[in-house]
């Protein structure tokens, strides 16, 4: 990934937390197949894994074990024109930020499998409880196993890039805001929520 020294994102702890909150990645294998999937990242020893979980029907799986693989996040992003800006002259571009994750991707077997599943419920459906135990649970679980197949990527290498104008003076960040907010579009209000949560976009006073 091409990223410009002012827009290098390199803190691992602030990696991680954008990967927890925008979970939902694109899983490219060498042969350029893509799956759109959640994936989690936890710590296993000294290594980050991802973990998640692919239909058994997406052929896609078939190509993942013992592979090299790329795991995209990506986050809020907006089309930005350049007569938001204060000074001149400018040019049209779109502010985004991403996590790029590569690493060493295998499937898993039943019993990582269903941790994993478990993991992905405690996130998303924390208040959800868990199956009963006995011949429910084990039935259950069967169900599911027979329709995904488990997934972990060992990562190798975290990029990221934050390309929201903080490079820009405060006229010109001023501007951007405005502009973001006058489009009403939520991409663009999504944009400005963590813009401003990184100190970057701010109303002009």
């Amino acid at each position: 990934m091409f990223v410009p020294a002012p827009f290098a994102f390199k803190e691992k702890t602030e990696q991680l937390a954008f990967i927890d909150e925008y979970a939902f990645a694109v899983l490219v294998s060498q042969n350029l197949q893509a799956t759109h999937i959640p994936l989690l990242a936890r710590q296993d020893g000294d290594d980050l894994v991802l973990e998640g979980h692919v239909a058994r029907g997406n052929p896609h799986w078939k190509k993942l074990n013992n592979t090299e693989s790329l795991a995209v996040f990506a986050g809020p992003h907006a089309y930005i024109s350049p007569t938001w800006y204060a000074s001149s002259p400018n040019v049209p571009t779109w502010n985004y930020v991403a996590v790029h994750a590569k690493g060493h991707l295998n499937t898993l077997d039943d019993t990582a499998t269903l941790e994993v599943i478990d993991r992905i419920m405690d996130k998303f459906e924390p208040d959800m409880a868990h199956p009963a135990s006995g011949s429910a649970q084990a039935d259950y679980q069967q169900k599911l196993l027979r329709g995904i197949v488990g997934i972990q990527l060992r990562v190798t290498s975290l990029e990221g890039v934050r390309k929201l104008g903080q490079h820009k003076s405060a006229a010109d960040k001023a501007g951007v805001y405005n502009g973001l907010v006058n489009t009403g579009r939520h991409d663009a209000l999504d944009l400005i929520d963590y813009m401003q949560c990184h100190q970057i976009a701010c109303p002009e006073d």
